[in-house]
């Protein structure tokens, strides 16, 4: 599940990951990408510059939580 462009970034869900942390994937406009959990924000992995880019993003995903968790679970049963 891919959702709407916001600012120069791009949230997605993947379906059937072997990852046990709920969490989704950000591709920023320059190429950068980050995966972040979604129950608390946390950084698992990639890279992006600078890192005070991610603030909207986190904020973002906190503002829709349940709706993320939801759709993960549902994608990865």
């Amino acid at each position: 599940m891919t959702y709407p462009p916001v600012d120069d970034w791009r949230v997605r869900i993947n379906g059937r990951e072997p990852h046990l942390l709920p969490h989704v994937h950000v591709q920023f406009r320059d190429g950068s990408r980050v995966s972040l959990a979604i129950e608390i924000g946390e950084l698992l992995s990639g890279f992006v510059t600078p890192r005070k880019r991610l603030f909207p993003v986190r904020a973002w995903i906190a503002a829709r939580r349940e709706m993320l968790l939801a759709e993960y679970r549902r994608l990865n049963p």
